[in-house]
């Protein structure tokens, strides 16, 4: 596994793809931003250390989530910057 996984999804998590750097990571995420519904509108993918995320096998298929209590490395609303962790 590589230092940064990129984990997104409304109902149920879902990982977009790992990267070795925070740049790499925030890539994957603007390259996978979600629109929500129930006017939601759109989200990023929220980056978190490899360390911070559990294997997972949920209706997605198999992937990963975050820990209970993992923190984000990094997170952006949509139409602002990326705020670090």
């Amino acid at each position: 596994m590589k230092k940064y996984v990129v984990i997104g999804g409304q109902y149920q998590s879902y990982a977009y793809g790992e990267a070795d750097t925070l740049v790499g990571a925030k890539r994957i995420a603007t390259a996978n931003v979600e629109y929500w519904d129930n006017w939601q509108g759109w989200h990023y993918p929220a980056i978190y250390r490899a360390e911070d995320v559990e294997p997972i096998n949920n209706f997605y298929g198999e992937g990963y989530a975050p820990a209970f209590g993992a923190i984000p490395v990094a997170t952006r609303a949509y139409g602002e910057r990326w705020v670090n962790a």
